[in-house]
């Protein structure tokens, strides 16, 4: 295997596929990228087992073949060199690789190519769904995601696709993200529901980038598979059952306000200040005309902060985690928010105010103050 590479095609590939290497991981070959030349192009391929990603760029291919090298070292002496350089690779005995550049000569440690993992190749029917559609429920739905490890069944979010539909759900527990927008598949029959776990979403993310692209999703019994043009990302499903959401969105919140979001947020920026640290609480008082932020901490002090609001309703008080609400007012796209509640023991719910392009929810359970 020898090929040259312009040094800025290779380290877009090479840039991809960081988050995927396992850097401490038992297994050595998976701290390794498998480079495959044929066909003027060359392949790049890596995998933690879990998610895997497959993409590569134009190559100067004087002869074809596979060497796996450490994504590491390689990406590191990429990104070092000249932005005009070209890139040589060849192949040494014991399975080291020549790295070239000019007056640049790297000697590189590799591992057998057959202990490379293969990587699960997609079957059946796929459907096309808007990269930008797919990049916005990711983003309003992915902080939600629990962070304890054990919590199987929530370290991720569910997809679900219907013939008329797609939606995405994620929670933690003590609040719950909901996205969904009306969208004809065509071709596709009955419902697919898939649990995607964290590291997916972050890795598509990247795959998807700025443009609005169409990506191709797939899946069989045990894997998704994201494809956008030569590029393909391949990930294990999630096992266990993801909670009744739809019983979490309350139905009877008769208390909503309508507030600025940058004003809001600001203003619970402020008040969070002087919250317990170990607390987190905001107290929300709802009066006509105005929302009273407080927070208070016994080592810190004391914080007061006053939003005006659209609000005629009776007086309530309710404390939320102040993190939860930035969260939700930092990606609900919109120049106004509305806020629901019940009481003080109900779940509040809050919705970007005035019309959008898609149909949000996020549902925050309240503090004991």
């Amino acid at each position: 295997m020898e090929f040259t590479v312009k040094r800025n095609d290779i380290l877009n590939e090479l840039n991809l596929v960081q988050g995927v290497i396992e850097r401490k991981s038992t297994i050595p070959i998976l701290s390794n990228i498998l480079l495959e030349a044929a066909g003027g192009r060359v392949a790049i391929t890596a995998t933690d087992l879990d998610v895997s990603i497959c993409c590569g760029c134009p190559a100067e291919v004087r002869s074809e073949g596979q060497v796996t090298v450490s994504a590491r070292r390689v990406f590191d002496i990429v990104r070092l060199l000249p932005e005009d350089a070209q890139i040589e690779f060849s192949p040494l005995e014991n399975d080291w690789v020549e790295v070239r550049s000019s007056h640049s000569q790297y000697k590189v440690v590799g591992l057998p190519k057959e202990n490379f993992p293969s990587i699960p190749e997609p079957s059946g029917p796929t459907v096309s769904i808007p990269g930008s559609l797919l990049r916005a429920t990711i983003q309003r739905t992915m902080f939600a995601i629990t962070q304890e490890e054990s919590r199987y069944s929530l370290n991720g979010a569910l997809l679900l696709l219907s013939p008329r539909e797609i939606r995405m759900v994620a929670t933690d527990g003590h609040r719950l993200a909901v996205v969904s927008k009306g969208l004809d598949f065509a071709g596709l029959e009955g419902e697919i529901r898939a649990l995607i776990p964290r590291k997916t979403l972050v890795e598509l993310q990247k795959l998807i980038g700025a443009e609005d692209v169409p990506i191709e999703f797939g899946r069989d019994e045990n894997h998704l598979f994201f494809s956008v043009g030569e590029k393909r990302l391949v990930s294990r499903i999630l096992a266990g059952q993801f909670p009744n959401y739809e019983m979490v969105i309350p139905r009877n919140n008769d208390k909503s306000i309508v507030a600025a979001t940058q004003a809001i947020g600001d203003g619970i920026r402020r008040a969070a200040v002087m919250s317990d640290e170990k607390l987190r609480a905001v107290k929300f008082s709802f009066n006509p005309g105005v929302l009273e932020l407080t927070a208070s901490s016994a080592d810190a002090g004391e914080a007061r902060e006053v939003v005006p609001v659209n609000y005629e309703g009776g007086s309530v008080v309710i404390g939320f985690n102040p993190q939860y609400l930035l969260d939700f007012l930092g990606v609900c796209g919109s120049d106004s928010v509305c806020l629901s509640v019940k009481d003080e023991e109900t779940q509040g719910m809050l919705l970007p105010a005035g019309a959008t392009d898609l149909d949000y929810k996020y549902v925050v359970m309240p503090m004991k103050l």
